[in-house]
């Protein structure tokens, strides 16, 4: 599955599933080139990060003079876009696509990519430094295939100049969780922002930022035991998740309007005020500074026990592969080993307001990110779960739904299972 950032798509994290006509399995193999580092080299980027992918481009054409960097950033669906142009055989030589994914789906992620043979192995010294948490999210078969970027938080995002007028405070335990809705509502304002109304989206941010700390921790080899059919959605923490979701709907966290609000406007919500904070990916931030400059904004992990043990989800949002068909691979693969250097991932993580993955002692975090790089640090980050592109989608709509009294947190599970391909 993959999350999409908000200032990429407003329909963020929908999971594209175009078929493919006429694509054969398998990985490819590197294409053949003389290595000589020249000519034109082309890519497709989101528009919103076009001055972070410009500046690296500077850098690497001042790496390799004999290389113009042809670049074009494109707005809305950017894997749509990629999916698209992969069909019609018009994609650049770098692509913009997304960690993981099941390789069974037909979407713009490395596994299905690579399982397709759309997408070449790097050749790329930063391979071996990949951490092992993470691996897998950029690597097929044993290869690695994408430059994997910078790791994101999924959690709360709260404007911290709000909390301080208000006297309030970031929670630390699901209590205080529940008081701080209890306490936004009694100052006219509401706790967390979420923009319920995109059925693509928006319902699973507050259930993914739980995994963490109920699923990964309980079950850390969860994926396994459900492709095994040792266990199920319905008998996992998923149902424990699910019932904190009901918990803070009755409670009044999510303000009024929730199931009609997108991400976007929640953001806007955050960054005037009206709401303390939202719970989305980590990109969002730089989106909700831009609406409120003057305030000042904290991101920390979400709470879901009482016991102050708490894990952050974490996960790379854009990551960079190469067109298994590319004019220039030789050029490719260099931009992407580029990539890979210290000077060139602090400006990708400052850009997409992250942590890079690759571990970088050039990379220092911004005020507002310092509790989750040390979390990341202490090792209390954990991937995101792997949904199927139809899994995530009922998710979604069934928490709509639940909202709504039309099903409940075990009848959520159940669907989701039953939309499981094994």
């Amino acid at each position: 599955m993959k999350i999409r950032n908000l200032a990429a798509t407003t329909s963020v994290v929908a999971i594209t599933a175009l078929a493919l006509a006429g694509c054969s399995g398998g990985s490819a193999e590197p294409a053949p080139s003389d290595g000589e580092v020249s000519g034109t080299l082309t890519g497709v980027f989101s528009s919103f990060f076009q001055e972070t992918y410009e500046e690296i481009a500077a850098a690497f054409e001042k790496e390799y003079p004999d290389v113009t960097v042809d670049f074009d950033y494109q707005g809305g669906d950017i894997g749509q876009l990629v999916m698209t142009q992969l069909q019609g055989g018009t994609a650049p030589d770098i692509l913009t696509s997304f960690p993981g994914g099941d390789p069974k789906d037909n979407a713009d992620n490395v596994a299905p990519l690579a399982a397709n043979g759309l997408i070449l192995p790097l050749d790329v010294t930063w391979a071996e430094d990949l951490p092992e948490a993470w691996a897998a999210d950029f690597s097929y078969d044993g290869k690695v295939y994408a430059y994997p970027g910078a790791l994101q938080p999924l959690a709360a995002i709260y404007n911290q100049s709000k909390l301080d007028e208000l006297g309030l405070s970031v929670p630390t335990t699901l209590d205080e969780v529940l008081q701080l809705c209890a306490d936004a509502a009694d100052n006219g304002v509401y706790a967390y922002a979420q923009g319920l109304g995109e059925a693509a989206a928006g319902p699973q941010m507050f259930p993914f930022a739980h995994t963490a700390t109920l699923l990964e921790q309980e079950i850390p080899d969860f994926d396994e035991q459900l492709a095994s059919g040792d266990i199920t959605y319905q008998d996992s923490p998923w149902v424990d998740i699910f019932e904190i979701q009901q918990d803070l709907w009755d409670a009044g966290c999510f303000g009024e309007g929730a199931l009609g609000r997108s991400r976007e406007q929640g953001g806007n919500a955050v960054a005037a005020g009206q709401a303390l904070g939202i719970v989305d990916v980590g990109a969002v931030l730089a989106t909700v500074t831009a609406a409120g400059p003057d305030n000042s904004y904290v991101v920390a992990p979400m709470p879901a026990n009482n016991d102050g043990e708490t894990f952050v989800t974490a996960l790379p949002g854009f990551v960079n592969t190469i067109n298994a068909k590319a004019k220039n691979p030789a050029a490719a693969q260099a931009f992407l080993e580029f990539m890979g250097t210290p000077e060139a991932s602090a400006i990708y993580a400052d850009g997409f307001k992250s942590v890079p993955v690759l571990p970088n002692d050039q990379y220092t975090p911004p005020a507002e990110l310092e509790e989750f790089a040390a979390l990341i640090a202490d090792n209390k980050g954990t991937p995101l779960p792997t949904l199927q592109t139809e899994v995530q989608s009922t998710l979604n709509q069934q928490l709509q739904a639940m909202f709504l009294g039309n099903t409940t947190p075990e009848g959520v599970a159940e669907s989701m299972q039953a939309a499981y391909k094994q």
